[in-house]
């Protein structure tokens, strides 16, 4: 049976302490004793150290090269902490308990000696939102447009071929990643029938990946003509299903930036390029993104995210009827 595995980097939440606040010089403590308005540092002589986490029904220790933890130990998510630096900057971190031990994982890029001001504390659905570490995008038989305008199942895609993107036309793809998931939960993949929304065929989508759509006239989302939008939020409306069963294989696709490609003939971006990304890929490829991405961090798309928080109404009526 194929094993799920995510490689991370976590740092000790002894390492991040509070230079600023309420509970100035404690470190990072349980949900119920973090304070909103805080301002939090990772110690310059920290290290974020590898963890390899097996994820099932279950999240427990696969491997610790540094052996501080038990192998099989179990994995407990606590809480997200959402955060903001000085300049702008998002940093979320999934706080992790594992062997009476608190740990912090980065889902994007953290700055040593940068200090990141807590403005939310999220302890629903935290094992919902570490699904998100798993990269899984297309469905195996998705077909890519590609720079001849030949379409290519994405399972077929090789490293340097040249994919048609929106905004920067053809563009060679750097990674191709896959993983082979339970289709379950929060990895249960998505089905937009052909047609759907354009789509040539039947599509098949992890339920985070998100789709681009340009929107004309005054009915909006958001305050963009151009949007990014989950297709989790689509369920339920033209047809759209989430499929729960058996084994699912998702696949990524990574460029030099953020793109928008076109699966199956829907405009959809690609990987947007992490830290929690890039320490799945290869150690070359690794080397290649640190020199390419100082701050291991894609420039996001200009468009627009929908988050849940900005979502209202009947969906399915502002999107199936904006044309």
């Amino acid at each position: 049976m194929s094993v799920t595995k995510y490689e991370c980097d976590v740092f000790s939440a002894n390492d991040f302490v509070v230079t600023w606040g309420i509970n100035e010089g404690d470190p990072l403590g349980t949900p119920s004793t973090c304070v909103l308005g805080d301002i939090y540092c990772l110690n310059a002589a920290s290290t974020l150290y590898p963890l390899t986490l097996r994820l099932d029904t279950t999240i427990s220790v696969l491997e610790d090269p540094s052996e501080n933890l038990p192998i099989d130990a179990l994995v407990t998510p606590l809480c997200t902490l959402r955060m903001m630096a000085q300049d702008g900057d998002i940093l979320e971190i999934v706080m992790l308990e594992i062997d009476g031990q608190r740990f912090g994982l980065p889902l994007s890029p953290i700055r040593a000696e940068t200090g990141y001001a807590m403005i939310e504390i999220d302890t629903a659905d935290t094992a919902l939102r570490l699904s998100r570490i798993v990269h899984g995008c297309f469905g195996a038989g998705t077909r890519v447009t590609m720079a001849d305008g030949r379409l290519t199942p994405i399972e077929q895609l090789e490293q340097g071929d040249m994919v048609l993107t929106r905004d920067h036309g053809a563009q060679p793809v750097r990674w191709l990643g896959k993983v082979t998931l339970r289709g379950y939960g929060a990895f249960a993949p998505v089905i937009i029938p052909e047609g759907g929304l354009g789509n040539l065929r039947s599509l098949k989508l992890a339920p985070r990946q998100r789709i681009f759509l340009y929107q004309r006239g005054d009915r909006r989302l958001g305050t963009r003509a151009e949007i990014l939008l989950q297709v989790q939020h689509l369920v339920g409306s033209g047809g759209i299903v989430q499929s729960e069963g058996g084994f699912v294989d998702y696949y990524s696709l990574a460029f030099d930036d953020h793109q928008i490609i076109y699966a199956e003939g829907v405009p959809m971006e690609s990987l947007l390029v992490s830290r929690a990304a890039t320490t799945r890929l290869p150690a070359a490829l690794q080397s290649e993104l640190h020199e390419r991405y100082p701050h291991l961090n894609h420039k996001p798309h200009f468009a627009q995210e929908m988050s849940s928080e900005m979502l209202s109404g009947p969906l399915g009526d502002t999107i199936f009827a904006r044309n």
